[in-house]
């Protein structure tokens, strides 16, 4: 055992000169429990321990001496620049977890394992390692099992035994106990060995590294021992299958990480096991199926450890009430109870107990106590055993005045001050306690701590105090408090700061160099506290800040290392600059908010574990902040300290990605330490991102920020909108309760919003006066109806792709294979446009309202709009937009907006299954023709205005769209006509609005008249000139007219005879060939109504014609048909004969 410890105090020694040597650059930090790395790296090498492998040796288990965790410098940015350099090639960002692997280094066991050989790879790592060289390795040789490292060197001992018939007794130390480094491994591009071909670079090219599983023994093995090994691969154990060697080529891509001192368990005596074991293999016989027998002893210790127990487990009790009470004491009334043993249930709460006034012994062990605040008032009690529970605190304790033995070992306690406080105050007789397994703050002051205040007590875990202790814990406890003579001896009265480069706080130093200290006589005048600038009590085992109200003029102090629990005793020290805490117990700041003056501090190696947002507000002149080696998991309390410089917050319990926002306000900040977070492993491209929210930093974890990363930072993370930026402005990260997200001129490039799910209930989108060139992550919100994207760069609903130069070598093969939707080629531009979206699934289908103007958009099919299937309003005002083309997936589209764009025509395939669409836009375009708008039949809205449109015969092709209801035309030449707007109420029966103004029956009436008046037509003056229901539209002559029948109104209807006789007959059109098969030659004017114009007007004004008809029957009997329009003649423009009556517009 001596030789064992003095190896170890050797090792730790060179461990120390290394630091030395490397000038920091190489540190090694011992672990232990309370790290949470040290138990990471625990569970590591167990979880990647076997029995089976072992327990042909007789090993059942290992324990863990001693972990160092290695910080090399040098090393880790090699590491970190090579990784960076080969992700950067090979933009594998998404494979990068699977590719770190924790490994074991492998030594070769022909080898014996030296301290220097150890020393040189934790400093320079595995390129010079001397085996390497010996056995011309081109690798390094890693594992992921323990077996696998440690199971070459056991054989080899075993064979050197045999060989050469050594003790076993010398063996000892060699096979028991081992060692291990951990590194930190990028295994790359990684292939499995070939049987044939040696580990060598050259044999696998473009591989960075190779693994071979161990599914059998290496060659050189013992026979007897592959035997056995074979044998234990029948087990159930699995772990062969998972167990690989691994051989790095590059050995900068291998970081050592921790050192590890181990040893074996085993089942048998250690002077015997290399002889058992030699008895072992020689004995096959005697293997049965559960294992190896290697004694009786043993055997027969597996028989009595799988029987069944002989007593029942009885019933825990989980509450506590007067029946339960009665029966465990076996008593009848509570005065009678005595002794109460609640020994091994599940209680947490003792209710009532204070009723026991007789009780003397309480036992309540092995429990789930938190607090004892239920023991209160229990005059009798003199023995209460409270050990293995979870108690956290001793508050509520109080009346045990007669309380003699006291067991609290195994629980939660800590804070050493106000525990012994509590039990000092309400235990004053107490004359045994036990504190042992307890998470104590500062466990190595704890017993003289305990002795000094609890002066009755005579022993203390378990061990009798003795006068030596008693005499130093008094000595102890005089120390521990601030006096007139500790002031004297500490405190310094310097006017101004040393001009000292240093890390170590002014306080220190000036109590180091400064010759400015008090005369020890002069506390006999008061007038000396007020020249106190500087205090120095570092190592006083402080337990409290007490005593500074006359330190008026303080401006340096420094308690660090001391048992303080929180921060008081400072109100009056209001001029304090500077004030260190290193190396204390505080869990909260709230005790500095008065310090406004103060400008750097330090409360390193605390126990903070937030940061109250009230403490810096105050804070106005604070420039230099270390909180590092804490547990702080928030940085939201430094959100308005926007004086500071310095901020240093290393090895803290930072992990969300979010907290860096609360940083953004500080404007000031330059240096920033953040290293040993987990931040710094979990967030990808942690530094970049950082740098880019942070630009005002100059050096981040110790490491300049250079214009390249600056750069580098605002490529990749400039115009994101992400879940982090939308928590830091909402304040909290719930986002299922929003129903809007409006994040408008952010130079936003991309939308990343992961999980999307998160998100399903935002209905409303609004990303204008952005950057967005996509709809980017959008696609995958779930309910948005609303969307809008004015004043970007959309292009495209998906992005678009990237040149071929740019893509990467997969996304060239999904561009092959046409399945994949990439690459699909085409005869012609037009027409792979045309059809970009038809093949394509729909995405968004539960978008209704899509807003894209002002996009510089130019071409509608590449915008893949057909796969937003149920949109209903689209607005596409102010592009570039020359052809109207890609809507073909939208169904039920109901409102177009195209106003000032581009468009000269509308072609035939522009509307074509736009059947539902209600409004369209097309103001301040090009257009000329309106041609092809017959698949608008639903259509109600059309404005036109500010156009090139100058014939009347295209305003009269608008007659396809029967139900129009509002029209504009302005600003067009053919606007300035007279005729238009009459022209247009005639022709459109249903419009109501035109150019803004409403159409009323007045109107219209006159736009008619004024119509018939221009084109050279007479007023009728009789009914028969007015024209009936009836009549023909044209007459290829003027015969004459038999009038059968007439039906007029009611009260003229006994003025017209059955025979009266025209001077006219008509010609039937139905027996005119001719004109059955003769085309208009002008579309615009061919109408549903089978009337004439003049027929129209006629039946319009019977009512004021009836006299004159009366007058004209009477003097000439017969009448005269009214002539038809000469210029339709004219033009050829006939109405078929036999196409549907239009009803009358009455």
């Amino acid at each position: 055992m001596e030789i064992k410890k003095k190896k170890s105090n050797n090792l730790i020694v060179q461990f120390l000169l290394t630091e030395l040597e490397t000038v920091g650059n190489t540190r090694f930090e011992e672990g232990s429990p309370s790290d949470s790395w040290f138990n990471s790296c625990y569970d590591l090498i167990l979880s990647r321990f076997c029995a089976w492998d072992f327990k042909t040796y007789g090993i059942t288990g290992v324990k863990i001496n001693r972990i160092f965790r290695v910080h090399n410098r040098i090393l880790r940015m090699i590491f970190e620049e090579k990784f960076q350099m080969f992700l950067d090639k090979e933009e594998v960002l998404n494979e990068t977890e699977k590719m770190l692997e924790c490994l074991f280094y492998v030594f070769d066991p022909h080898m014996p394992v030296k301290k220097k050989q150890i020393l040189q790879v934790l400093e320079d790592g595995f390129q010079a390692v001397e085996e390497h060289k010996l056995l011309r390795r081109d690798a390094v040789l890693l594992s992921n099992s323990l077996s696998v490292c440690e199971r070459p060197r056991i054989e080899f001992l075993l064979q050197q035994t045999k060989d050469e018939c050594k003790n076993s007794n010398d063996l000892e130390e060699s096979f028991i106990h081992g060692k291990l480094i951990i590194a930190k491994v990028f295994l790359g591009r990684s292939v499995p060995a070939r049987e044939r071909d040696p580990i060598h670079q050259i044999n696998y090219p473009g591989a960075n590294s190779v693994f071979r599983p161990q599914k059998h023994l290496p060659s050189g093995t013992s026979r007897t021992a592959e035997e056995m090994y074979s044998s234990m691969e029948h087990r159930n154990c699995g772990c062969h299958h998972r167990q690989c060697e691994w051989f790095v080529f590059d050995h900068e891509l291998v970081l050592p990480e921790y050192f590890v001192e181990f040893e074996y368990t085993t089942l048998v005596k250690v002077q015997s096991l290399f002889s058992t074991l030699s008895n072992v293999i020689v004995e096959e016989g005697k293997k049965d199926t559960e294992g190896f027998i290697l004694s009786g002893d043993l055997q027969h210790d597996d028989e009595v450890m799988n029987m069944e127990p002989t007593v029942k487990a009885r019933p825990k009790i989980v509450c506590l009430d007067e029946k339960t009470v009665l029966s465990v004491a076996k008593a009848n009334i509570y005065s009678q109870i005595v002794v109460l043993n609640l020994h091994g249930n599940s209680l947490c709460k003792l209710r009532d107990i204070s009723r026991l006034t007789g009780l003397r012994k309480l036992i309540v062990s092995f429990n789930e106590f938190t607090c004892l605040d239920d023991v209160y008032h229990l005059p009798n009690l003199e023995y209460f055993d409270a050990s293995h529970n979870h108690v956290i605190t001793l508050e509520g304790i109080r009346g045990l005045s007669k309380l003699k033995y006291l067991d609290l070992s195994w629980n939660q306690l800590k804070k050493t001050g106000e525990e012994i406080s509590v039990l000092r105050k309400h235990t004053s007789n107490l004359l045994s306690l036990d504190i042992r397994h307890n998470p104590w703050h500062k466990p190595a002051s704890l017993r003289l701590s305990v002795i000094g205040r609890l002066k009755a007590l005579t022993h203390l875990d378990g061990v009798q105090i003795t006068e030596a202790e008693v005499a130093a814990a008094l000595c102890f406890i005089a120390g521990s408090k601030i006096t007139q003579a500790s002031l004297l001896e500490h405190s310094r009265t310097d006017e101004t700061r040393p001009r000292v480069l240093s890390v170590h706080p002014y306080a220190k130093i000036l109590s180091q160099i400064s010759k400015n200290k008090l005369d020890s006589q002069t506390h006999f005048n008061s007038s000396w506290y007020p020249r106190i600038t500087v205090l120095n009590l570092d190592g006083q085992h402080l337990s409290k800040i007490a005593n500074l109200e006359k330190l008026e003029n303080l401006r340096w102090a420094s308690f660090s290392n001391n048992n303080l629990t929180k921060i008081e005793g400072l109100e009056s020290c209001l001029n304090l600059e500077e004030l260190t805490l290193d190396g204390n117990c505080i869990s909260n700041l709230e005790g500095i908010a008065k310090l406004t003056k103060i400008t750097r501090l330090s409360v390193n190696n605390n126990h903070l574990t937030s940061l109250e947002r009230c403490v810096f507000e105050n804070l106005s002149h604070l420039h230099y902040l270390s909180l590092e080696s804490n547990r702080i998991t928030s940085l939201i309390g430094l959100q308005k300290a926007y004086t500071l410089i310095e901020l240093y917050i290393s090895n803290n319990y930072v992990s969300a990605y979010h907290e860096i926002y609360h940083l953004k306000g500080l404007n000031n900040l330059v240096m920033l330490d953040m290293y040993g977070n987990l931040i710094v492993w979990k967030q990808d491209n942690y530094r970049l991102s950082v740098i880019f929210h942070l630009p005002s930093l100059k050096a981040l974890d110790g490491i300049a920020v250079e214009p390249a990363d600056i750069e580098s930072a605002k490529d990749l993370f400039g115009g994101r909108l992400t879940c982090d930026m939308i928590a830091e402005r909402l304040g909290h990260s719930d986002f299922t309760k929003m129903e809007e997200l409006n994040w408008t001129t952010s130079t936003i490039r991309t939308v990343d919003l992961v999980p999307a799910d998160q998100f399903r209930n935002i209905c409303n989108v609004n990303l204008q006066n952005n950057n967005l060139t996509s709809f980017s992550g959008l696609i995958f919100l779930p309910n948005v109806k609303i969307l809008c994207l004015n004043y970007n760069h959309i292009e495209s609903i998906l992005p678009r792709q990237k040149p071929q130069n740019h893509l990467t070598n997969r996304q060239q093969l999904y561009q092959k294979v046409i399945s994949s939707g990439y690459g699909q080629q085409g005869p012609s531009k037009g027409s792979r446009d045309a059809g970009f979206g038809e093949n394509l699934p729909p995405i968004m289908q539960s978008l209704e309202v899509l807003h894209l103007g002002y996009n510089g958009i130019n071409n509608l099919a590449q915008l893949q709009l057909s796969r937003l299937k149920n949109l209903k309003l689209l607005f596409l005002q102010g592009n570039e937009i020359s052809q109207i083309e890609g809507l073909e997936g939208l169904p039920f589209l109901q409102e177009l907006v195209l106003d000032h764009n581009r468009v000269k025509t509308i072609t035939e395939g522009s509307f074509a299954r736009q059947s539902s669409l209600l409004a369209l836009h097309l103001e301040e375009n090009r257009l000329r023709e309106l041609n092809n708008l017959q698949p608008l039949v639903k259509l109600q809205k059309l404005f036109l205005g500010l156009n090139k449109i100058q014939e009347l015969s295209e305003l009269e092709k608008l007659e396809v769209i029967p139900s129009l209801k509002e029209l504009s035309v302005y600003g067009n030449p053919v606007s300035r006509k007279m005729t238009h707007r009459p022209l247009l109420i005639f022709r459109l029966p249903s419009l109501q609005v035109l150019d803004g103004i409403a159409v009323n029956m007045e109107e219209r009436a006159r736009a008619e008249l004024h119509l018939i008046e221009q084109q050279g037509i007479p007023i009728a003056n009789s009914p028969m000139d007015c024209g009936f229901s009836g009549l023909p539209i044209t007459f290829s002559k003027q015969p004459p007219l038999r009038v059968t029948n007439v039906n007029l109104l009611e009260g003229i209807n006994n003025l017209f005879g059955s025979d009266l006789v025209f001077p006219h007959v008509l010609e039937d059109p139905l027996l005119n060939e001719a004109n059955k098969h003769k085309k208009s030659k002008n579309p615009g004017m061919v109408t549903n109504n089978p009337r004439s114009i003049h027929a129209e007007i006629a039946l319009r004004q019977v009512k004021g014609a009836t006299a004159n008809l009366l007058n004209q029957l009477t003097q000439h009997g017969t009448l005269r048909t009214a002539h038809f329009h000469q210029g339709s003649r004219e033009n050829g423009g006939r109405m078929s004969a036999n196409s549907p009556s239009r009803p009358n517009r009455m």
